[in-house]
């Protein structure tokens, strides 16, 4: 089943550009112009992902973001794409729920790796309160996450010594004998798996919203990264012709 995707921007070459490389990957992709027909083509549809510009003449991306959510049931990702920095509104948007918030200029196939990454992404939940549990397992599934699930703690341990999940989900009331234990394998086993902490005073959304700022923090490593090893290739060029023309 393909990955459906939303587009909304004002600027036809956008759209056009973001649709062709979209396509190419393999998803169903949609265009809306304006925050008006993004709501129109949102609450008539079912999206996985939307990908939205935050200045829209008609109204802001964070507008028709909350007002899709307000006026619908239907899950998707809401991914913002600015051309300026907006602290209040990145704020706002993070408190909503949204994936990511990015600053243009974008590269269009750190966006796609988001979203592969979020699908591709597996999850282990060790929560010894049975409602709580409950609880998160049904928040992660609305989000897509492949799910897997422990009930004892030396379960739990053998689990992550033999696969690197993406995350594991756990009481933070829960004994710290335990907490040492998991976060000790972790390290010892040289696994990647982030421990996300939830109790249950809390919302289960918080599961997953703390997931989506691990998808957030990773690009913008993997941007930071990239700009370095940009810099560092242009700085190798530079020399190099120096070094010719000396």
């Amino acid at each position: 089943m393909k990955v459906k995707i939303l587009i909304v921007d004002d600027h036809p070459a956008i759209r056009t550009t973001m649709y062709d490389v979209m396509e190419s990957e393999g998803f169903h992709v949609e265009l809306a112009e304006n925050g008006k027909k993004a709501i129109e083509l949102f609450l008539a549809g079912s999206f996985d992902f939307v990908l939205m510009d935050m200045q829209m003449p008609d109204m802001k991306g964070i507008e028709a973001y909350r007002e899709m959510i307000d006026s619908s049931k239907k899950q998707a990702e809401f991914i913002f794409i600015s051309a300026f920095s907006a602290p209040e509104l990145e704020e706002e948007a993070h408190k909503l729920g949204c994936l990511a918030f990015l600053q243009k200029p974008i590269r269009v196939e750190r966006v796609i790796e988001l979203i592969r990454a979020k699908f591709r992404s597996s999850v282990l939940v060790f929560i010894e309160n049975k409602q709580l549990c409950q609880k998160v397992m049904n928040e992660i599934k609305k989000e897509g996450f492949n799910l897997e699930i422990s009930s004892r703690f030396d379960d739990t341990l053998i689990r992550i010594r033999q696969i690197d999940y993406n995350f594991l989900v756990i009481d933070e009331d829960s004994p710290s004998i335990e907490q040492e234990g998991i976060n000790n394998t972790i390290k010892i086993s040289n696994s990647d798996t982030e421990v996300v902490q939830i109790n249950e005073d809390e919302a289960t959304s918080l599961v997953t919203s703390r997931m989506n700022k691990f998808f957030l923090l990773n690009y913008t490593i993997q941007e930071a990264r990239f700009a370095q090893s940009k810099d560092a290739f242009h700085l190798k060029s530079t020399h190099t012709n120096q070094s010719h023309q000396d």
